[in-house]
């Protein structure tokens, strides 16, 4: 490694700046993670007062006058040209963080904080209740305040193109646009084919009561079978399935319904896909800026991959499915391997996000993707905002929404103050389908392996090829670095053609 000068190693000490600020980070998920599942409900408003006192010393050290001198003198010093690519990539991403957070008052990074806590709280109750006027003025207050933030990043941006290019560098508006109009009119014909295909599986077959500690030995056993490591993590039960966690501590959580076993099945092999992200970033960047992820999509397309490439493929199933029967005992001892493949990757169109097939699931995100840039672009008012989400549901995917809870409240999402984040669901499915192009080049016997049971090339192959890239690159350049080519979703409707064409014998 290469010394900015010989007294003091501006780099290192640098670097031990950023480490207390990730320390703290990761204190803080766990104090969210525990609101999310443990915490006494009475317990609410005292733990956002904690979120927001830990979110103010974190900012403190973020905007730390010390760290902005430090990267001055480092890239003023004459050594500075001979670091690596990895050091000046540090360098880049510590600067532009830095100058993020010292725009942003530490008052209004409280605030958000202690919304977010109470925010969720009411959502949840709303969701219970079905009652969106309920949670309206809390989803009101935050949006202000987030919009208030994205302002202050960058005052001659448009605020939602600065909040997706938090979630997703290098993403915009005009990007975006392209790629999901690109997407929808390639996912609507494939829909109505497969609705309209004389070959409709049956899912009445695994709607069956399987107990919840069925299925938690069934979890057990899926995090074994993906390689998830259950020294560094643990999983357990929430409203809305989530993983968080850093390196040695990634916690993974899932919901439980009894009459529908894939519900939690799915959520798992979904979540253990972001844990695998998490645990397997490269150690030697670990408290580094480098040792994250590097954009939200690409989380995404880890977690998607795991969940509908490898757990829905014909392959894996055909070596699962003897377990599963094993595991629930009779529950599904009279349901034959093919029926349960085709009911597993059946295509129908759904009310909730979370519950929604590979192949509309997109159309999903480009709703709220579509509503977000109105409410912000002021095209849309909170008071006209169940009624705009059930007309795209229709017009999207022909659904007729009852209610607000199978409707607008769906989310957790907006209540913490996630806005630009949906667009990384759709993008992680596009980049999938290219990674997965270039996955079947390099392993071609990939089907036979899977049929066994033995995921280790595949996983091995994402190990090398994104979990180790950490965020050395912005996500579009790392697609070309990985792939060859720049983002398409080419590769990912082709997938999807290909594969549901046998499913449903098109």
């Amino acid at each position: 490694m290469v010394k900015i000068t010989k007294e003091i190693d501006l780099y290192e000490k640098l670097l031990s700046k950023v480490k207390e600020i990730v320390i703290l980070n990761n204190a803080l998920g766990v104090l969210y993670w525990d609101m999310e599942t443990y915490i006494p409900h009475g317990g609410i408003e005292q733990r956002s007062e904690e979120l927001a006192l830990i979110r103010g010393l974190l900012h403190e050290k973020q905007i730390d006058p010390e760290i902005g001198s430090l990267l001055q003198q480092i890239k003023e010093h004459d050594n500075f040209e001979k670091l690596s690519f990895a050091q000046k990539r540090n360098i880049y991403l510590i600067q532009k963080e830095y100058d993020q957070q010292t725009k942003i008052p530490k008052e209004l990074v409280i605030a958000i904080a202690k919304q977010g806590a109470v925010g969720s709280d009411v959502w949840k109750k709303a969701l219970i209740e079905s009652n969106y006027d309920l949670f309206k003025p809390e989803l009101i207050k935050i949006f202000e305040l987030i919009k208030k933030y994205a302002e202050y990043l960058a005052p001659d941006k448009n605020p939602f193109d600065v909040l997706i290019d938090l979630s997703d560098p290098g993403f915009n508006q005009k990007i975006l646009d392209k790629l999901f109009s690109e997407l929808r009119d390639g996912l609507i014909p494939l829909i109505t084919k497969c609705a309209e295909s004389p070959n409709q599986p049956d899912y009445s077959l695994i709607e069956r009561n399987c107990p919840v500690e069925i299925q938690e030995k069934m979890s057990e056993d899926i995090m074994e079978l993906i390689k998830y490591d259950t020294n560094r993590g643990r999983i357990d039960k929430t409203v809305h399935p989530f993983t968080t966690g850093f390196y040695d501590d990634v916690r993974i959580t899932t919901k439980y319904l009894e009459n529908d076993f894939t519900s939690n099945y799915y959520s798992v092999l979904h979540e253990g896909g972001h844990a695998l992200y998490e645990q397997n970033m490269p150690k030697e960047y670990k408290y580094e800026p480098i040792g994250f992820c590097c954009s939200g999509g690409f989380h995404e397309s880890q977690s998607r991959y795991i969940e509908n490439f490898i757990g829905r493929s014909r392959e894996f199933l055909e070596y699962y499915f003897p377990r599963l029967k094993e595991i629930t005992g009779e529950i599904f001892a009279d349901v034959k391997l093919e029926d349960f493949i085709r009911a597993v990757n059946r295509v129908t169109p759904s009310k909730i996000r979370v519950e929604a097939d590979p192949v509309t699931y997109s159309l999903h995100v480009i709703l709220r993707y579509e509503i977000e840039r109105d409410l912000f672009s002021g095209k849309l008012s909170f008071d006209d905002l169940p009624k705009v989400w059930n007309q795209k549901m229709k017009v999207y995917l022909g659904v007729d929404i009852k209610n607000d809870a199978e409707g607008v409240l769906q989310d957790i999402h907006w209540s913490e103050g996630e806005f630009g984040t949906f667009p990384s669901y759709a993008i992680g499915n596009i980049i999938d389908g290219q990674l997965h192009w270039k996955l079947e080049q390099e392993i071609p016997n990939w089907k036979d392996q899977i049929r066994k049971g033995d995921l280790t090339k595949i996983i091995s192959w994402l190990f090398t090829n994104v979990h180790m890239k950490g965020n050395l690159f912005d996500p579009l350049d790392l697609v070309k670095e990985i792939t060859g080519e720049e983002l398409s979703t080419k590769y990912y409707l082709e997938y999807l053609k290909k594969e549901y064409t046998n499913f449903y014998n098109l």
